[in-house]
């Protein structure tokens, strides 16, 4: 365990790709869900369904639905609560619609 001055986010911003010992991506706590060197967003996506981050990978597989399931919660949901992920998700597709 190495202490980083000013914090991994510090780190990624400063620190050059290339002369950095970080792999990977770095959780965050707000819509981005991850970043990479330079703080730029990551790849990894959020489902909505369970708030688990998920890779590109997880996020191509059968089991996602935007919003309403993915790998690691499609089973632990009732289709009930799946019908009502979905009417979520059409709701906040309709609001962003609005918005346009």
């Amino acid at each position: 365990v190495y202490h980083l001055k000013g914090g991994i986010l510090k780190y990624l911003e400063e620190t050059p790709a290339e002369e950095s010992l970080w792999e990977g991506e770095c959780f965050v706590f707000d819509g981005r869900t991850a970043v990479t060197h330079g703080v730029e967003e990551g790849e990894n996506i959020k489902c909505h369904a369970c708030g688990w981050p998920l890779t590109k990978q997880e996020a191509e597989l059968p089991s996602y639905e935007h919003g309403v399931s993915c790998v690691f919660c499609i089973d632990k949901t009732s289709e009930a609560q799946k019908a009502g992920f979905r009417m979520r998700q059409s709701q906040i597709a309709a609001a962003k619609r609005k918005r346009l």
